[in-house]
């Protein structure tokens, strides 16, 4: 087998568990066994079909079709064809070669590449616009339907733009590296190319396929790993200088450590997490960044009580990072648009609303509570942020550009320059939402 060969037979049999047993199929190429110590460029590759097999797969399932005639394949052998499939679309192969080489992964014979070739036709030719973007853009029927309804004509650029592969985006972390231009310089040295993204300051894109993890720069705590979206997210938190701020869905701390460092490390952070996994690997992450104003709280599923109720009361900015659909990172987490059902939809809605519910009363006057998902939905955005203001009439907005200045958050804000709205085919970054709301002072 050449070594194409190899990363596909990797990607089938991660694309082979994800379909039989639901876990990720990033975490399932990180424990294979099989990829240890095989260069950098060669793990990339395989994750590279993994990522455009889960992501397109009802698309190739449709082209192919479809998915009733690979309904009855083992689940390896079903991951085979979308590898495969994809990897004749990428490489532009002859069908030949494509059969050839699904024999070798183990998959069924019989399979038809030959119509992917006509299928973006046939997808054209379906009359009802939410099965056409559904089929075409390889998205559920209950995501095509709110991208219709929210977008209109720009479903497609949307849908599109979360098809695509990600950028590989970090933070320079001036705790340790003092500015980007530093770390593109230290990064340079070490023969790993990177140039400044567009909107967030510390944000840079890295070209090429090195392992980032083995480098001196990132043993030295120099950058983390954020898409920029993210790192927007944590500007528009905007903490005074040596301010209090809760984190209250903190997970593993991207945001945690991009707010310790707009704070310089001085201030008081509480970062919460009903997952204490998350959390320990938060504390290394603060060490390795030399961040040590951060305390990392586990927490019930709960109102919250004692420390962090206390905490709150006190706290210049409480964050919300809501759990959400994550449509908005679809591109970088592929499995997401399969995970998720109207249904779950809705009862994310309604723990975004009980968030909001447990921090609101617990403000203090001049206090602003940031709610942020990663989400594209005007229902787990804008409509929660309505609803949360008539629930809580004490609230008022705050608008990005009196945070950011006009100049800074114009292009990132929504029409009213109110809230961040990004999304991936306007932005370059992964779809993110925030929305900052702030404590009336009396009188």
């Amino acid at each position: 087998m050449s070594d194409l060969e190899r990363a596909a037979d990797r990607a089938a049999a991660a694309v082979g568990g994800w379909l039989q047993h639901g876990r990720a199929p990033r975490d399932l190429l990180a424990h294979d066994a099989a990829l240890r110590g095989r260069p950098a460029a060669f793990r990339a590759a395989a994750a590279l079909l993994v990522r455009e097999a889960v992501a397109h797969r009802r698309r190739v399932e449709f082209a192919l079709g479809g998915s009733a005639g690979l309904a009855g394949l083992a689940p390896r052998a079903h991951g085979a064809v979308l590898v495969v499939a994809r990897l004749l679309e990428l490489r532009e192969l002859p069908v030949a070669a494509g059969s050839v080489l699904l024999r070798q992964l183990g998959g069924p014979d019989g399979v038809d590449f030959g119509s992917l070739a006509t299928a973006a036709d046939r997808t054209a030719a379906i009359a009802e616009p939410v099965q056409r973007l559904a089929l075409g853009r390889s998205l559920p029927d209950w995501a095509a339907q709110r991208f219709v309804a929210t977008f209109g004509a720009d479903a497609d650029a949307v849908a599109t733009a979360l098809l695509e592969p990600p950028p590989r985006t970090i933070r320079a972390n001036p705790l340790r590296i003092g500015d980007r231009d530093g770390l593109v310089r230290a990064l340079a040295a070490e023969a790993v190319a990177a140039t400044p993204a567009r909107w967030a300051p510390f944000a840079l894109h890295v070209a090429g396929h090195a392992d980032l993890f083995a480098t001196a720069s990132w043993a030295r705590g120099e950058f983390e790993q954020q898409d920029e979206a993210s790192q927007l997210g944590a500007l528009a938190v905007a903490p005074p200088p040596g301010g209090a701020v809760l984190d209250l869905c903190a997970g593993t701390g991207g945001k945690t450590l991009a707010l310790a460092a707009a704070l310089q490390n001085r201030g008081r952070i509480l970062a919460v997490d009903v997952h204490e996994r998350r959390l320990a690997a938060l504390r290394e992450r603060c060490r390795r960044a030399g961040v040590d104003t951060v305390r990392a709280l586990p927490i019930d599923d709960g109102p919250l009580a004692g420390e962090v109720a206390a905490f709150a009361r006190t706290a210049d900015r409480v964050l919300v990072d809501a759990p959400c659909s994550g449509t908005g990172s679809w591109r970088r987490r592929p499995e997401g648009r399969w995970a998720i059902t109207a249904a779950d939809l809705a009862e994310l809605t309604a723990v975004q609303d009980t968030l909001l519910d447990r921090v609101a009363p617990l403000l203090q006057p001049g206090a602003r509570l940031v709610y942020a998902t990663c989400s594209l939905l005007p229902e787990e955005n804008e409509q929660r942020v309505a609803a949360a203001l008539q629930r809580w009439p004490q609230l008022e907005p705050v608008r990005l550009a009196e945070i950011l200045g006009g100049a800074i958050a114009r292009p990132i804000a929504d029409a009213t320059g109110t809230y961040l709205s990004l999304r991936p085919d306007r932005h370059g970054c992964d779809g993110f939402f925030a929305a900052v709301l702030r404590r009336r002072r009396a009188g």
